[in-house]
């Protein structure tokens, strides 16, 4: 009984502090936050750390059915839901955070899986991520502050006018490592 318990109480705080759903609404509205710090925020250690904690537990308590169903279940309704959110949005800073979400869902529901495969695919992932959101965040930053907008429907083209921009966050989208 103690351990359902804590089980629940570590899994509420966990999901909090990565945004799962139902606890997603406070990541897209820490936009406000300047580039850099939303860069921080939702790449690495901000929302990394409920993750961080549920992967930390999970071979300790992970196993049992309450465990892996409920990260499984969350993360795959986190994923889902932010997914079908991010159609309507055209705040690029909003878009990235809601694509955020979905990630960090697929992370969990990764976790809840459980499988040697879905604990490779989680650490590669997480890392991925953490490189790549970054630099998106940072661009969106320099979109805002060059052209004075973040709305997508009026970023099109950009690429000519910011070839450098556009070539360092389409390296970091592959995964590509400078020398």
């Amino acid at each position: 009984m103690w351990l359902r318990r804590a089980s629940s109480l570590i899994l509420v705080g966990a999901f909090t502090k990565s945004a799962q759903f139902p606890f997603h609404f406070w990541l897209p509205d820490a936009m406000a936050a300047p580039s850099p710090v939303s860069a921080y925020l939702h790449s690495a250690t901000m929302v990394k750390a409920g993750i961080y904690l549920i992967a930390r537990f999970n071979h300790d308590i992970g196993g049992t059915a309450l465990w892996q169903d409920t990260i499984l279940f969350t993360g795959a309704a986190t994923m889902i839901f932010a997914g079908l959110l991010s159609y309507r949005q055209s705040d690029l800073k909003r878009l990235l955070a809601y694509s955020t979400l979905s990630v960090l869902g697929t992370l969990v529901m990764l976790l809840g899986i459980g499988s040697k495969l879905a604990i490779k695919a989680f650490f590669i992932y997480l890392i991925a991520h953490s490189l790549y959101k970054g630099t998106l965040f940072l661009v969106a930053g320099t979109l805002d502050h060059e052209t004075g907008t973040r709305d997508v429907l009026k970023l099109g083209g950009l690429w000519k006018a910011m070839p450098v921009t556009a070539a360092l966050a389409s390296f970091s989208m592959m995964g590509v490592i400078p020398r």
